[in-house]
């Protein structure tokens, strides 16, 4: 069956197929409501879809956003897509999203075949430093996107390229140091090796520059993966150090500091499977405020991120609008995270 064309809605409307055109295409110069509904049915009935590759060419913008982010199962990544999808879609513009499971490889190919498809602008979230040459493969694809017109917006880390929302990695995890110290806790862990992720190595130093500060250091450095899985290693490796030192029942309980809450997540449900209470025996805080945190059992402390308002403001920056966001300007605006001391850390609780 041949594909329906415009002028066979434009006949089966009874209008010129100037009118029909601009009807369908989204032109300023909307005919009158009865016209314009009239040529709406037409094509419903006839199943008439506009053609975006055509559309594109012929306003220079295909009104897609490519939306790049490290794991659409981790909750942080999933919320800032989810309200940077609502946010857009509400615009009349369309989403892209593609993971890239932390690897340069499939970054770089994932942002290839993006420009390929002719979005308008690229949104990063999270940090993607891989080494000097991948580094310098991504910033040159970045650049010479920019150059040709795309916009560039990184969440986390600059991309080299663009506007960028620093979400204050290491500020944030040393001030969730500070208010755990002043909770009450003395006996602190981490996770010290993030692979290739250098906004965990940020909030792991941060952490540990707060405990500097209070005359404190880490009795425990985990290495474990940025993910629910890493939660599980990072539990596991607790409750060992735990057992072998004999401070299972301690009246001063180890607080572990995971750098993202899908990982701090993973740590309390692996806990309890040792065996061990939250927060009575292991207290937890992660990193990040996303909304499953509130819902666990316990509710989890961490270092809240307003990831609507960043989503809000990317969204912005793409679309040129700036009354929800920084001005536009600016290249670069700090998300304002706060400390949010809930159940999983609590000290009352013992």
């Amino acid at each position: 069956m041949p594909a329906v064309r415009l002028t066979d809605v434009a006949r089966d409307a009874g209008v010129s197929l100037a009118t029909a055109s601009r009807v369908l295409n989204g032109s300023d110069r909307v005919p009158g409501k009865d016209v314009a509904e009239r040529v709406q049915r037409s094509a419903a009935k006839l199943g008439y879809v506009t053609n975006a590759q055509a559309q594109a060419l012929a306003r220079s913008r295909s009104g897609l956003i490519g939306l790049v982010v490290h794991d659409i199962s981790d909750p942080y990544f999933g919320e800032i897509a989810r309200q940077i999808q609502t946010r857009v879609f509400a615009s009349g513009t369309q989403v892209l999203l593609t993971q890239t499971d932390r690897d340069a490889e499939t970054e770089s190919r994932a942002i290839r075949a993006l420009i390929a498809q002719r979005v308008d602008a690229l949104v990063i979230v999270g940090s993607s430093s891989y080494g000097a040459s991948s580094d310098e493969t991504l910033t040159a694809m970045l650049e010479g996107f920019a150059r040709n017109g795309g916009l560039v917006v990184g969440i986390g880390q600059s991309p080299g390229v663009g506007r960028t929302i620093d979400v204050g990695d290491a500020d944030g995890a040393r001030a969730l140091a500070t208010a755990l110290v002043v909770e009450g806790h003395r006996r602190f862990a981490v996770v010290g090796a993030h692979g290739p992720v250098p906004a965990a190595a940020h909030r792991t130093g941060g952490f540990l520059a707060g405990l500097a500060e209070a005359g404190l250091e880490a009795e425990l450095s985990v290495e474990a993966t940025l993910d629910r899985q890493g939660g599980h290693e990072l539990a596991r490796r607790v409750a060992e150090h735990l057992q072998k030192g004999g401070a299972r029942d301690s009246a001063a309980p180890l607080c572990v500091f995971a750098p993202a809450d899908v990982m701090a997540l993973g740590a309390i449900g692996e806990l309890r499977r040792q065996g061990l209470r939250v927060p009575q025996d292991v207290a937890v805080a992660g990193f990040g405020g996303v909304p499953a945190g509130l819902d666990a059992s316990p509710t989890l402390s961490t270092l809240a991120l307003p990831l609507e308002q960043i989503a809000d403001t990317a969204v912005g920056w793409v679309l040129g609008e700036a009354e929800e966001g920084p001005e536009t300007e600016q290249t670069v605006w700090t998300a304002p995270g706060e400390t949010a001391l809930r159940e999983s850390t609590a000290t009352a609780s013992r």
